[in-house]
């Protein structure tokens, strides 16, 4: 038996090769593979689109088999819709440090330096899928066409300095709410 998942559309700037069990997609300077789990299949139902299809014969299978058959096939379209709109448009996350001498610095496109207001800078290797800009030293933007790697990368920034709840400061994501406490007055 087999069914379609998703059908999805393939912006022109976007060209796709599948090969075996890999699909790779690629523009003009990005080029990202995916791997395809077995009982799914990906092929090309028109010029534009991509078929995710599944087949598995029903009659075989436990109910807990369809059901993990379902979750790999619901993460499987995130991933490729994330990498098709990441490859289009990419992504970006604006930081920003605050704090009294909260600096950040580029040292050369590979290395970030923190000042934190520990008494060692912390050093930072950046990924190859990521472009970090530093328009002012409190202020940092990361781009990439990656979801999964700019959001591990802004964890790991956000762990060098955890957000203190009552003085609000340390390493913020703009536009995401922080809640602050109040001191305790006597």
């Amino acid at each position: 038996m087999v069914s379609i998942i998703k059908k999805f559309d393939i912006p022109k700037e976007i060209s796709i090769e599948i090969k075996d069990n890999f699909v790779i997609f690629s523009n003009i300077d990005t080029k990202v593979v995916i791997r395809i789990p077995k009982p799914f299949k990906a092929d090309f139902s028109e010029d534009t689109a991509l078929l995710l299809s599944c087949t598995t014969l029903k009659l075989g299978l436990k109910k807990r088999s369809i059901r993990q058959l379902s979750l790999m096939g619901g993460s499987l379209k995130a991933k490729i819709a994330q990498t098709i709109s990441g490859i289009s448009s990419g992504f970006s996350k604006e930081l920003e440090l605050v704090g009294v001498g909260y600096k950040a610095e580029l040292l050369n496109p590979d290395k970030l330096v923190l000042k934190l207001g520990y008494s060692h800078n912390i050093l930072l290797d950046i990924p190859e899928k990521l472009t970090v800009a530093c328009p002012k030293d409190n202020i940092l933007i990361l781009k990439s066409y990656c979801k999964e790697s700019l959001g591990s990368f802004v964890s790991l920034l956000k762990k060098s300095k955890t957000p203190d709840i009552y003085k609000n400061k340390g390493v913020l994501v703009k536009g995401e709410p922080l809640i602050t406490k109040k001191f305790k007055k006597k």
